[in-house]
């Protein structure tokens, strides 16, 4: 009997990932299978498989006249990044230690040994090269891990060019991509993006058919990711009051000015149509309310004033640099002279003042005219002053916070684009890297009465997860101790698999942890219980693709990709490898929340078997098969491993009064790839 463990921190977390915007990836050896006709194909189709069949009259062996250029541009990288550190300073030996260059500087000779182990160091290197630790998104570090990753690529074929012709060997891998590239261009899955996208990817660094490339490229290199926020989406979340008491210090019409002011306004955001760059109007509407004193020799003038003022300022934001107009305001002012009063003695007051008044009233549009003009010179000065400080420390936070993080892991979206129309913003992007394809499909219609909507293609999930969770383990080494996230990934995932039970008990013999739950009588044909009895295990996901995701029917199917499972008694020593664990959930609302719920039976399939295509098992294989999925179903329908539901909270922003509300969802869609998920404001 094979022993299953508990799966439930993983879950979790990869399905949390997914719902908050991450993405995933598929796995391991390459599924035998046949392929469906072609003959169904559009011409355009027929022609990209024609195009992958000549290309191996391309091929050129990778001598080395051809690969010294390769060699000699990752050491001239890392020679620069040695240079910038600092050589041997203590900076850049602990920036050498984290990056592992006692495993990279053996490859900088010609003579480099190439081996299994030199590979395997090679990737623990890129992987810290990629690795989102601040400073690695500086140009030096990333050239660097661009050369690595090219020299990475290609070493591997030079070594073997070197003891034998490659020939056979790169036709085999485009008869792979012909076969995978059919499969995909007539029904694509999770594994048929996989597989063209790393073959395609060893295509493009051979540097054989750049043509061929580009084909299929621009036919899948479709955005993948699309968000789009209302215009009063914005406003509920920027629009606020503003009230502000200052001091009145002005000169009209010769007479200075002195008093207090009181500023009430309302800062609102109009969005403003732009095809490559989002833009937005932000107004602030208000009024000033005085109470001031004007002295001009021989009187002293009391006055009460009114100002409402517009002042207005285009905001333009880009991935290559937030900018700013100008603003400009208009104001009008109104004002209630309430005293006239002679100063420097009482001589002639009546007269005086009697004068004065006449004056004042004379001048008092005038006056006011002047006032206002004043009144949106200081508005537009201010006005500029504060919001050049908000969108400085935007920029600032998308330079050091949302950007850098994708760059380091090398992520950064191939395509972004940010736009705006007369009454929403948009961005858009391609998550995918040179050994990775997008989609060819265009996103689903949204509904008019979403004023917030996300739209996913599975691509941008599975381009993304390997990353981040690449060669991650899962332990249990005790009964008193918790499962462990292991592997070089960051703190913040092993934080977010801890889930919110940290502190919950041990598990009992009343509620066994699958891990630890030994096969009772009842399993034996009797119904007596025995206590259960605890088994170390140890899971391993796969070095280049952890797991995948696919969207299809209103369901959601996550793929665990497990490289190697050792969860068994002594009798079975030998941990299982390349096996993978697919569980289906349908996409449910929840009051405004999103609900999965496990749908089906669990199953077990060695890894890179695809279903849609791959139709034969060995008899070795379906009987691991079936066991597997045994003891998984049967732990999940006691409430253990995979969850049976899995709960969403709803998305809340925070309305005028302050308290935060619940969107409400109106578009959940989960088919043919797309992920959609649209709200309305309460």
């Amino acid at each position: 009997m094979y022993q299953v463990f508990s799966f439930r921190p993983a879950i979790l977390l990869w399905v949390g990932l997914l719902l908050i915007g991450t993405p995933v990836a598929a796995a391991g050896a390459e599924p035998e299978g046949v392929s469906k006709s072609e003959a169904a194909l559009p011409q355009k189709d027929e022609d990209l498989l024609q195009m992958v069949e000549a290309a191996s009259a391309n091929f050129q062996p990778l001598t080395e006249e051809r690969f010294a250029p390769i060699r000699n541009a990752l050491r001239d990288r890392a020679r620069e990044l040695e240079q910038r550190l600092g050589v041997d300073t203590p900076f850049a030996q602990a920036w050498k230690r984290y990056l592992k260059w006692e495993l990279l500087e053996p490859h900088f000779a010609d003579d480099a040994k190439i081996d299994r182990q030199s590979l395997e160091n090679l990737d623990g290197v890129l992987k810290r090269f990629r690795s989102n630790h601040p400073g690695l998104e500086l140009p030096v570090f990333t050239r660097t891990a661009d050369a690595l990753e090219r020299y990475r690529e290609l070493v591997f074929w030079y070594a073997l060019a070197k003891k034998r012709d490659t020939r056979p060997l790169f036709e085999n891998y485009l008869k792979g991509l012909r076969k995978q590239l059919t499969r995909h261009l007539e029904a694509p899955t999770v594994e048929t993006a996989r597989q063209v996208g790393k073959m395609l990817g060893l295509v493009e660094d051979l540097s054989h058919s750049p043509k061929l490339v580009q084909a299929v490229r621009s036919r899948f290199s479709q955005p993948n990711v699309f968000a789009e926020a209302s215009e009063t989406v914005i406003n509920r979340l920027a629009q606020r009051p503003v009230n502000q008491s200052q001091t009145v210090r002005d000169v009209v019409l010769g007479a200075c000015i002195r008093g207090t002011a009181e500023t009430s306004g309302l800062l609102s955001f109009e969005t403003v149509p732009a095809e490559d760059h989002i833009e937005f109007e932000v107004q602030l509407a208000g009024k000033i309310l005085s109470d001031t004193v004007g002295h001009k020799k021989p009187v002293r003038i009391a006055s009460r004033g009114q100002t409402s003022f517009v002042a207005k300022k285009r905001v333009m934001i880009s991935d290559e640099q937030f900018q700013t107009i100008p603003a400009v305001a208009s104001a009008s002012t109104k004002t209630t002279i309430y005293s006239v009063q002679k100063t420097g003695g009482r001589f002639g007051r009546r007269l005086i003042e009697r004068i004065a008044w006449k004056k004042v009233y004379q001048s008092k549009s005038h006056a006011e005219h002047v006032a206002a003009r004043h009144a949106e010179q200081k508005v537009s000065a201010k006005f500029d002053k504060e919001i050049l400080y908000v969108i400085s420390e935007a920029r600032q936070n998308y330079d050091h916070k949302l950007r850098p993080p994708l760059v380091r892991i090398g992520q950064f979206p191939a395509y972004l684009r940010m736009a705006s129309t007369g009454n929403t913003v948009n961005v858009e992007a391609t998550l995918a890297t040179h050994q990775q394809v997008s989609t060819g499909s265009q996103p689903p219609e949204t509904s008019a009465e979403n004023d917030l909507t996300m739209r996913l293609h599975e691509t941008a999930v599975n381009n993304f997860l390997p990353t981040i969770m690449a060669g991650a383990s899962i332990r249990q080494d005790a009964k008193d101790q918790p499962s462990q996230l292991e592997g070089d990934i960051p703190a913040w995932v092993k934080k977010l698999s801890l889930g919110p039970t940290d502190e919950q008990p041990a598990p009992t013999s009343a509620n066994p942890s699958p891990a630890n739950a030994s096969p009772t009588a009842e399993d034996h044909g009797t119904k007596q219980q025995q206590a259960p009895t605890f088994k170390p295990w140890y899971l391993r996901l796969n070095k280049k693709h952890p797991a995948s995701v696919s969207f299809d029917d209103q369901k959601l199917t996550v793929r665990l990709r497990i490289a190697e499972l050792q969860a068994a008694a002594e009798e079975e020593a030998e941990p299982f490898k390349n096996w993978d664990f697919i569980v289906t959930y349908q996409v449910l609302r929840s009051d405004n929340g999103i609900l999965l719920r496990r749908s089906g039976d669990i199953e077990a399939l060695p890894t890179g078997f695809d279903p849609r295509w791959d139709k034969k098992l060995s008899s070795e294989q379906v009987g691991i098969r079936n066991n597997l999925a045994k003891n998984l179903n049967k732990r999940a329908q006691a409430g253990e491993g995979f969850p049976q539901e899995i709960s969403i909270p709803p998305v809340r922003l925070p309305d005028t009064d302050g308290k935060e509300h619940p969107l409400v969802v109106r578009q959940l869609d989960c088919d043919n790839g797309w992920l959609t998920v649209g709200y309305a404001l309460p």
